[in-house]
């Protein structure tokens, strides 16, 4: 109010707007439509028909901007399918250069690595181990407890295992392990994993004898597996750094 009592009319002051900076090589934002509302820390702006409306825009002009959008979205897809292969093509070169250098790099692998191949194996051997038990006892739940069992304790010490020869370099270099070291590595753990099941089963069923024919029925079968399980994750890069190259990983 002023001084004889009337009500006053004060202009609305403009809001101060920040600068605009300009960095070469980068696009400048767009600037958004005053009639157009934008969500709370949203990326998008969301327009009520009638603001669409208002702004001119038409189902024509909306169905061109979806097709532009879906251009773009497939051009970035093509984009990082190509980095991917280069990433690919550069790990192989990677592979290729450490071959040639001397000091025989090798790899070690990480203890995630480590815990994850003792799970997905004791997955697939605890399925072997089920099916012979099953054979024997003819009892589904006898089975599955010594499967149970068996799955807690050699998935500790298979663990406990790969970190002990995860100190061994024999047999391994920078494009994998060979197939020798798999065979001492399945026989080795064979012959733990063998004094593992006979014990649990002789507990559960109250009958060591039973106990050593489940552990002995499939031994043949789970060696020649972990053969191929072990050469297979010999090909997977995942959870390997490499040695004697700066602490460079793969």
């Amino acid at each position: 109010f002023n001084a004889s009592g009337a009500r006053a009319y004060r202009a609305p002051i403009a809001p101060r707007c920040a600068p605009r900076v300009v960095v070469p090589g980068v696009a400048a934002p767009r600037s958004r439509s005053p009639l157009s509302t934008t969500t709370t820390g949203g990326f998008f702006e969301r327009r009520t028909p009638l603001l669409l409306a208002a702004a001119g825009m038409t189902p024509a002009l909306a169905r061109q901007r979806i097709t532009a959008r879906e251009i773009e979205v497939r051009r970035a897809e093509a984009d990082l399918r190509e980095l991917r292969a280069l990433l690919a093509r550069d790990r192989q070169e990677l592979k290729q250069l450490l071959k040639q250098q001397p000091g025989s790099p090798t790899f070690r692998e990480t203890t995630t690595r480590s815990l994850v191949k003792a799970i997905g194996w004791r997955i697939i051997a605890g399925f072997i181990t089920f099916c012979s038990s099953f054979y024997f006892t003819r009892q589904f739940w006898t089975s599955l407890a010594i499967v149970g069992s068996d799955f807690i304790s050699k998935v500790f010490t298979m663990f406990i295992g790969e970190r002990l020869f995860n100190r061994v370099k024999m047999g391994r270099s920078a494009s994998g392990e060979t197939v020798g070291r798999s065979v001492v590595k399945a026989l080795i753990w064979r012959a733990v994993a063998f004094l593992n099941t006979a014990t649990i089963s002789g507990l559960v069923t109250a009958s060591a004898g039973l106990g050593a024919q489940i552990a002995s029925s499939d031994a043949i079968i789970k060696t020649t597996l972990m053969v191929v399980y072990d050469q297979a994750w010999s090909r997977i890069d995942w959870g390997k750094e490499l040695e004697n190259v700066d602490g460079d990983g793969i």
